[in-house]
């Protein structure tokens, strides 16, 4: 694994971030905006998901999953960027670990998601209570998404 480590450390993405003063704070702000835009919109969608606001059509919520979608898409870019500039600081640290596996745990979640909810059924009586099934998922995804963000807090300080 430190063969791994030591040419993710000395790649040309890695020393661009490590050799450029404006890029690693760059990077940061791109994760915030990143998360901003996936937590903010997969909450929506996840409480919608839960039985509140059932008056918002459903059509209109799943709107906001190419949101969802970009906002994953900025953080797996800048986290990977992350972790090639400093993969002895990560990935030993506890926190950065459990944040892969909430990571890898909600991935999980959105594929049970995708194969076990009919959202058909559920569009045709738009003020029906969820199914346990989908309430049970979003639920998941609430917490594992919210475990994200702490784990990602922490790994600066368990190190």
């Amino acid at each position: 694994m430190d063969s791994i480590l030591t040419w993710m450390e000395n790649s040309a993405p890695a020393q661009f971030i490590l050799e450029t003063p404006w890029a690693f704070p760059t990077l940061e702000t791109l994760h915030f905006i990143g998360l901003i835009l996936l937590i903010g919109s997969l909450y929506v969608v996840d409480l919608r998901f839960l039985g509140l606001a059932r008056r918002i059509p459903l059509d209109a919520v799943l709107k906001f999953v190419p949101v969802t979608v970009l906002g994953f898409v900025i953080n797996l870019v800048t986290g990977v960027l992350f972790l090639f500039a400093d993969p002895f600081r990560y990935y030993p640290n506890l926190a950065f670990r459990l944040k892969m596996l909430a990571v890898l745990l909600a991935g999980l979640n959105l594929l049970w998601f995708k194969f076990s909810v009919n959202l058909d059924r559920l569009a045709a009586d738009p003020t029906a209570t969820p199914a346990f099934t989908l309430r049970l998922i979003a639920g998941l995804s609430l917490l594992l998404w919210t475990s994200v963000i702490v784990f990602g807090r922490l790994i600066p300080y368990l190190e």
